[in-house]
């Protein structure tokens, strides 16, 4: 799960080969809104939650709006998608349900989703093949009267694995007691990525998930009670083909983190993860800004690095890592909490890039963000109204940024 900074902060396709590229005659980089309308207008309620394919080319995301397809729509709060630059928005539909939590896989050839039915109270987790349309409620049988439950699910590159929450289907923790889980959809096998509670922590939380591109690592949130109200989450990285499990965060000298860490987001290649945490005793360096940090952690060599901002004090938050994790999508903000910029670092050679300048040049405030696999695009939601002409709607848009 990629966090907003905004929201941390005030808490304190057919999927076609070749590159997503420039449309003839267009600029790079350059931004376009397209929550919008098949006129062209503003979408008429709020959109977030962008992913895109490794390619570029195929953006989903979930809002409110009912005028971003032909027709309108019936009220209900939507996932959106399109195929290709310049394709129009299509909208899952399930009959008499909303759906919302977009995952797109590596190859754009397939999409996930949450649905919810207020009649039933009922919600499901879908699988979409765009090239075909069809639609495949995953409901896999678990052990200990378990099921699939809300929240993002990941699906590999291809559509193969997808991985879970699934809670109890009886009993007063039933909201609680989660876990994360993995299906492999060719052979129909099912397996626990999440670790059993050794009894020393009450494990509730478990819905920000991260997968590898070919399925074989999962990232994962543990969210627990205690043993501190500001030390309530480590971020786990399970293995499939050697069953191991190493926790992200772990100290450099081998405490406690002092503080949670939270939204893990796996590189395509699975070497490296990243997250946020406010835990001043990751890293030996000292903490310059009592808040927020990006790290990442290599999981061949086991190094764990934190990200400052241009200034040591900024605050920074992980959106993205790049398919091999060289470089990093990067949330900032200043000591005061303003913004300082969605910016794309790489780590090698320290270069950045900002990706969502105004139409001044300054940059803005932006959320949820991701970035393609290939570097070519990056997609985020932001509120903000200055980053293209005519953007008059004052409510939470998309954005795609084409980089090449």
């Amino acid at each position: 799960m990629h966090i907003a900074l905004t929201a941390v902060l005030a808490a304190g396709v057919a999927g076609v080969a070749g590159p997503a590229g420039a449309v003839s005659g267009e600029p790079v980089p350059r931004t376009e809104r397209i929550s919008v309308a098949p006129d062209g207008t503003g979408g008429n309620n709020h959109s977030v939650e962008p992913v895109v394919s490794a390619d570029g080319r195929v953006v989903a995301f979930a809002s409110g709006a009912t005028n971003l397809v032909a027709g309108g729509t019936d009220g209900t709060y939507s996932v959106f998608y399109r195929t290709a630059p310049g394709a129009p928005l299509q909208r899952v539909v399930v009959p008499g349900a909303t759906t919302s939590t977009p995952q797109v896989s590596g190859s754009g050839s397939h999409l996930t989703f949450t649905s919810y039915s207020a009649t039933t109270g009922k919600s499901s987790v879908h699988v979409m093949d765009l090239r075909t349309g069809s639609v495949e409620r995953l409901a896999p049988a678990l052990d200990e009267d378990y099921e699939v439950s809300y929240g993002i699910a990941p699906v590999s590159a291809e559509g193969r694995h997808v991985a879970f929450v699934a809670r109890p289907t009886t009993g007063e923790n039933g909201a609680f007691d989660c876990r994360v889980m993995l299906l492999d959809r060719w052979t129909e096998q099912v397996r626990r990525v999440s670790r059993p509670s050794d009894g020393s922590k009450d494990f509730h939380r478990c819905t920000q998930i991260s997968m590898s591109a070919d399925g074989r690592k999962v990232a994962y949130l543990e969210g627990y009670s205690g043993p501190a109200d500001d030390d309530q989450g480590d971020i786990l990285v399970y293995d499939r083909v050697t069953g191991r499990t190493v926790q992200a965060d772990a100290s450099h000298d081998g405490a406690p983190a002092d503080r949670s860490a939270v939204a893990p987001v796996l590189s395509a290649d699975g070497t490296r993860v990243g997250f946020n945490s406010q835990a001043a005793n990751l890293v030996p360096e000292a903490d310059p800004n009592d808040g927020w940090n990006a790290f990442v952690r290599d999981l061949r060599t086991g190094e764990l690095h934190r990200h400052d901002g241009r200034t040591p004090t900024d605050l920074t938050l992980v959106s993205d890592l790049s398919a091999n994790g060289s470089k990093l999508l990067l949330n900032t903000a200043d000591a005061n909490r303003r913004t300082t910029g969605l910016i794309l670092r790489d780590l090698r050679t320290g270069h950045e890039e900002l990706l969502a300048p105004g139409q001044d040049g300054e940059p803005v405030t932006v959320g949820r963000a991701a970035l393609s696999a290939d570097e070519s695009t990056a997609v985020f939601d932001s509120y903000h109204p200055g980053l293209v002409p005519d953007d008059t709607n004052l409510i939470g848009d998309v954005f795609v940024r084409t980089l090449r």
